[in-house]
């Protein structure tokens, strides 16, 4: 067992503040004394990190693999409710649907989800606009596993990925035979859901489809909601490799309470008189996306080639009317975006390197109230990435991309509008991994991430062109794994220049721009125990930290959004055969409002906690029931909120569900 005094962790401490290096040497520490138990067996193997299958065990980064057991041993329901309960992932809402929360990774705040990029089986789902993924399109009952990879993915997916790369899998049928599934669910907020899944296959074909229809009320007035999802994925196998063909539509009508209106100066607070209320009852919103495509994995000479092809077309209507007004601005717009890439993995010895491009032709139109737009993006990128074992248990991992970028939008807001980005772009990353006895590992890295303005970003700029991002990054993580108990340990620092963010300060009323100087750093600590052969306890805690480092007013100032702690916590215990019982409670604390980037509107977004339950029983082989109770004590918060403009004492808020209940009788065959 390596004593404190030789852990690895504190030799690389002092890239670091002193008080994140004090917590994360106290914790190493700590966690050196612990039992030396034997490493477990389980290696688990992910697509995510390079787009070709990797260890998780010789990755430099934090990377959480969610399993479907892991699913079934939660009390989430949705997909968002697994991202949240993991470390260093802040979900909020300002829709009043779940299916359309905002997702950050490391705290980002407002420009989280520009920062964290989100796959469905390796698919890209972020789209050239501020809109947040609708996570509503995949039915928790078809995720096979998520994959988590914090910081790391700017060499294989290019820019957007600064914050990391979340990765959700379905699931695919076994080698032969049929199977599949039915689910019916309904609860609190006349909540209808159906689900169904199929998968069949023989030695030459598989097939996999998916079928979802949700409607519910939601929590407040004005806030009725419809998704209709659909998908299949057929395969043909052959020797050495496959080919796959997939389809999917997804289509959501939303309807939109916006925002409760706070004023406790003045003794206006209807958080706690009247949460469900709405001041907008005519905004809403609707999107019909489509997307299909074909993939090959090839065995070819001495490695293997991969390959992808895919288009995605999506429309989306709203109405967005302000607070005090009947009326409301209209906007409507239409993405086409296909993509393509050609990967080769070659194993050399002990070593593998992988190589591609990727290409990706993007065009949207947008119109409303106030503008018209035609945006394009024309992107090819070259990349190079390789894993190279040095010494034993020690494992170097080297990546660079350059990225062309050819980005046009075209817009009228009182006047033409032209903006052009003409550039090449790079991103690299190196670490290394040494595995260490008695189940401990420790990592460094290093690297260099990007990101491009999206269409939105670039056109609301005040006539001041947005500059690329660019972040320059460090990390260094320490893992224990034993027979009954896990804990990992990462700390990290983005530096950024020029980070892309909408700035109320900017221009005469606020315009997107490039910030000064930020940082954002923290610290990750998750672990896990097997109390008993029916009992597993996990807990995470995240300290996250986001300031501007220059800026006049602005230097030393939190950016806003970004809770500075965050912790879960969970047990589940299996009390009966084919019984669980699943508990669990989430910390978020304090933080800035949106757009008070000054700190000095002398109130924050209060924190909150929220516990949640649920109960599944099987019944014989074919038949579960499960019971949920979210927010079991019914607390009033909001995930989001921000300083209202008419008003130095008022601010706004979007309420979350107050106690709701689901049940969900699922039949498998």
């Amino acid at each position: 067992m390596p004593a404190c005094g030789r852990n690895p962790i504190i030799g690389v401490c002092f890239m670091f503040k002193p008080q994140i290096c004090a917590l994360a040497v106290a914790l190493a520490c700590a966690a050196a004394h612990a039992d030396n138990a034997p490493q477990t067996a389980g290696d688990p193997v992910i697509v995510t990190a390079s787009r070709i299958p990797q260890k998780v065990s010789s990755l430099p980064a934090n990377v959480s693999v969610i399993t479907a057991a892991d699913i079934a041993n939660s009390t989430a329901t949705t997909v968002q409710d697994v991202l949240s309960a993991y470390a260093g992932i802040h979900v909020f809402n300002s829709s009043g649907s779940a299916n359309s929360a905002m997702v950050d990774l490391r705290g980002f705040g407002m420009s989280g989800n520009s920062n964290t990029l989100i796959l469905v089986d390796g698919v890209r789902q972020n789209t050239n606009d501020l809109a947040a993924v609708n996570l509503g399109s995949v039915a928790l009952s078809s995720v096979e596993r998520i994959e988590v990879v914090r910081g790391l993915g700017g060499v294989a997916y290019g820019g957007g990925a600064t914050g990391g790369v979340i990765n959700i899998i379905t699931k695919s049928g076994a080698a032969s035979g049929a199977s599949g599934s039915v689910t019916l669910t309904g609860g609190s907020y006349d909540l209808r859901q159906l689900d169904a899944d199929l998968h069949a296959a023989n030695q030459f074909v598989a097939l996999d489809g998916y079928i979802q229809s949700m409607k519910t009320g939601n929590y407040r007035q004005n806030n009725a909601e419809r998704n209709d999802n659909a998908g299949f994925t057929l395969t043909f196998k052959h020797d050495g490799g496959d080919i796959k063909l997939f389809a999917k539509t997804a289509n959501q009508g939303l309807r939109l309470p916006g925002p409760i209106i706070m004023d406790p100066a003045n003794g206006l607070n209807p958080l706690a008189t009247y949460p469900v209320g709405t001041l907008t009852p005519n905004s809403y919103a609707s999107t019909d996306t489509t997307s299909g495509g074909v993939s090959l994995n090839q065995e070819l000479g001495a490695g293997t080639l991969y390959a992808d092809l895919s288009r995605r077309h999506k429309d989306a209507d709203s109405c967005a009317q302000f607070v005090g007004s009947s009326g409301c601005s209209l906007d409507q717009r239409s993405l086409d975006e296909n993509t393509a890439s050609v990967r080769y993995e070659l194993p050399i010895g002990k070593h593998k390197l992988s190589f591609g491009g990727d290409w990706l032709d993007s065009s949207m139109s947008v119109l409303n109230s106030l503008n018209n737009e035609q945006t394009s993006q024309r992107h090819v990128a070259y990349f190079v990435d390789g894993q190279f074992a040095l010494w034993q248990g020690a494992t170097l991992s080297a990546g660079g991309r350059q990225q062309l970028v050819d980005d046009k939008v075209n817009a009228t807001v009182g006047g033409a509008n032209l903006s052009t980005i003409d550039t090449s772009l790079h991103a690299w990353s190196l670490g290394l991994k040494q595995a260490f006895g008695g189940g401990w590992s420790a990592y460094v890295r290093a690297g260099q991430s990007f990101r491009l303005g999206n269409a939105d970003e670039v056109t609301y700029t005040n006539g001041l062109p947005l500059q690329p991002q660019q972040s320059h990054d460090k990390e260094v993580g320490v893992e224990w794994a034993g027979e009954r108990a896990h804990a990992k340990l990462a700390v990290f620092r983005n530096d950024l220049s020029n980070e892309i963010a909408y700035n109320p300060f900017a221009g005469l009323g606020g315009a997107n721009a490039n910030l000064p100087a930020t940082r954002h750093q923290g610290v990750e600590l998750e672990g896990g125990l097997k109390v008993t052969s029916t009992v597993d306890l996990n807990g995470n805690l995240s300290w996250t930290e986001a300031t501007y480092r220059a800026g006049a007013g602005l230097a030393g100032k939190t950016i806003p959004m970004v809770p500075r702690l965050m912790a879960n916590a969970a047990a589940s215990w299996r009390y009966y055969e084919g019984g669980k019982l699943a508990l669990s409670a989430q910390y978020v604390s304090e933080q800035y409002f949106d757009n008070d980037q000054s700190n000095s509107f002398g109130s924050k977004l209060p924190g909150y906690m929220v516990v949640d339950a649920k109960l599944t029983q099987d019944f014989g082989k074919h038949v579960t029931v499960a019971l949920s109770a979210n927010n079991l004590f019914d607390r009033h918060y909001a995930s989001y909120g921000g300083t209202w403009y008419s008003s130095p004492t008022a601010y706004s808020l979007y309420p979350a569900n107050g106690r709701n209940y689901q049940a969900a009788v699922t039949y498998k065959f």
